[in-house]
């Protein structure tokens, strides 16, 4: 994909639908009373990873032309698994997963690939075990995780004080089965998905905002399901790729359709904004409870902002790409309270770091914030990227080699089918000559 200037991004796109959202039809769909209908999937390696997994506690799923159907098996149906359950690159899966089977009667391993088992699980099972929940992780933090499942779970008041949306609806999905009030506290507030699939499925949850800006969650189970058709909305974190795409190539004028414009998922659009993006946003609707809206972006000149680390929950997978931005911006742009970075799939922070250094961009790290000092100049490319197996920082140097004059050399492009297989046919089919 080495593109010359005379190139740019022209046209409309429809991407895959969003991996959040995926995840959390399959296992509230396997969760729930009757048939579940999925449209627009993501079928990505780590929705697969959810998928296998379910399968293996006894849920039947399939694929008929483009609709995925689950049949679900109630709240407290999962069976004993008679294989580990494997992860592979998800920490959604995994994390989700502990609290879907929480409350089984079951014991079952998760286990995970080199990646997934190097990143921390004790955020989430700690609160698993306060409820009475048998846990057994390695070396106190890590997968492989053998959880001991009881239908005896206690209903308690829990306080998340690391900003997390998979730790909220890790107990949340436990929550569903357990007999009581569960509250659940957020000192910060965290992507929703969860709170408004389980209002689109009707199970019943009181929200409230306190005055110190918590969020507190009060879900009074056991809840039951009714299965619903679903539809996901297009992925916003796979959006801001050929947003950013878009902004810094030259002559660049595309439309992304029907993209989750939930507003804990496009803080990215406000920071680009605020550099100076020429970006139009426009809600179309409401898919699911999801809302919905298309996205239009043309070239732009930017300039430096700096990231509040408060914003930090908000752009947890778009630092990446957001880098690529500020490489092109005119000034200095600092991202500040990075620290959570160093606990995805790679730690994110150094391999930013790395890799614009590689790329010859100014950049450095003070504590766990990022600051980029940003060029117009001509990159020249040719250099090594080295992923670190990470899909967004493949994706992200992806988009910089959009406008390098020779080809960067990004060691592992195939890890990219973790969150988006699509991505290099998506790209080519807005890549125009002239």
């Amino acid at each position: 994909m080495s593109i010359q200037e005379k190139y740019k991004l022209k046209g409309c796109l429809n991407i895959s639908g969003d991996k959040s959202i995926s995840h959390r039809s399959l296992i509230l769909g396997a969760m729930s009373i009757g048939q579940t209908e999925i449209h627009n999937l993501l079928e990505s390696k780590d929705i697969m990873s959810t998928v296998n997994i379910l399968r293996k506690l006894g849920v039947k799923i399939k694929k008929d032309n483009e609709v995925w159907i689950v049949n679900g098996v109630g709240t407290c149906g999962f069976k004993q698994p008679k294989q580990n359950l494997d992860s592979g690159n998800s920490g959604t899966t995994s994390r989700l997963m502990f609290g879907a089977v929480a409350t089984n009667p079951i014991n079952a391993t998760f286990t995970g690939d080199k990646s997934l088992s190097s990143r921390p699980m004790s955020r989430v099972t700690n609160f698993l075990e306060d409820i009475g929940v048998k846990i057994n992780l390695t070396k106190n933090n890590y997968l492989p995780v053998s959880i001991q499942g009881t239908q005896d779970c206690l209903p308690l008041k829990h306080i998340i004080t690391k900003p997390s949306a998979q730790i909220k609806s890790s107990i949340m999905l436990a929550a569903i089965n357990i007999s009581g009030k569960t509250s659940i506290i957020e000192k910060q507030a965290t992507r929703d998905h969860t709170e408004i699939m389980f209002k689109y499925l009707g199970i019943r949850f009181e929200k409230k905002i306190k005055k110190n800006g918590q969020t507190q969650i009060i879900i009074n189970g056991p809840k039951e399901i009714l299965a619903k058709k679903i539809h996901v909305a297009s992925d916003p974190s796979s959006a801001a790729f050929f947003t950013v795409g878009a902004l810094i190539t030259p002559g660049s004028n595309i439309e992304i359709k029907n993209v989750c414009l939930n507003k804990t998922r496009i803080a990215y659009i406000k920071i680009l904004k605020q550099m100076g993006g020429n970006i139009l946003v426009k809600k179309v609707g409401k898919l699911s409870g999801e809302s919905i809206g298309n996205i239009k972006v043309k070239y732009s000149h930017l300039k430096s902002v700096v990231i509040n680390k408060k914003l930090a929950p908000y752009l947890i997978d778009e630092y990446p790409i957001l880098a690529i931005a500020a490489s092109r911006a005119k000034g200095v742009t600092k991202m500040q309270g990075l620290s959570e970075l160093r606990y995805k799939e790679s730690d994110r922070l150094k391999s930013i770091h790395e890799n614009l250094i590689a790329s010859k961009i100014d950049c450095s790290i003070r504590n766990d914030d990022l600051i980029i000092k940003g060029s117009n100049e001509q990159l020249i490319g040719n250099n090594k990227i080295t992923t670190y197996h990470d899909h967004r920082i493949a994706m992200s140097f992806s988009i910089l080699n959009l406008i390098c004059k020779k080809s960067l050399k990004i060691d592992n492009l195939k890890c990219i089918e973790i969150s988006y297989p699509k991505f290099k046919q998506d790209l080519k089919s807005i890549l125009k000559n002239g």
